[in-house]
């Protein structure tokens, strides 16, 4: 067997093995959706389970929301914009704000998706509970201490 330079890295590849298993976990629910004939990527999930319940949701919000940064969510929304999936209005009071909502076939294929979330979150716990760690409630705590001090912080103290 070859040599495994994660493993080597240990803790130094944090970020490189936390993406991977991003990567690992997003493939295998993008061929589950493929397989049940829908038209769904992964990463679109958390903007539009976000807009399920039918607001309308400015990207700055949602970018707040999903903690993730405002050109994230502009990018995912304008795949979505061009799929048929969200529409987008500009907010009255302000027309620099992009509003965003689920459009009647996006509300639908919530509909058709939302037995196969529920299998995909069986899953997710069952691989989680097979860690044999709580690895969410660890996952809650990394970010937590990210949120007091940034890794850019933390190495920068040490220097």
């Amino acid at each position: 067997m070859g040599r495994d330079i994660i493993e080597e890295l240990g803790s130094l590849a944090l970020a490189t093995r936390l993406k991977n298993l991003s990567e690992r976990l997003a493939k295998d629910v993008s061929q589950v959706y493929k397989e049940s004939s829908l038209a769904f990527e992964p990463r679109w999930f958390t903007l539009v389970y976000a807009l399920k319940e039918g607001e309308e949701l400015s990207v700055t919000a949602l970018s707040t929301m999903l903690k993730q940064t405002h050109p994230a969510v502009n990018q995912v929304a304008n795949v979505l914009v061009s799929n048929g999936i969200l529409q987008e209005s500009k907010d009255d009071a302000d027309q620099r704000k992009r509003l965003l909502k689920l459009t009647d076939k996006g509300h639908a294929l919530v509909a058709k998706m939302t037995d196969l979330w529920g299998q995909i979150k069986k899953a997710n716990d069952q691989l989680v509970s097979e860690s044999g760690g709580d690895l969410l409630k660890n996952l809650d705590k990394v970010e937590s201490a990210l949120d007091e001090k940034s890794m850019y912080e933390r190495v920068r103290s040490l220097q």
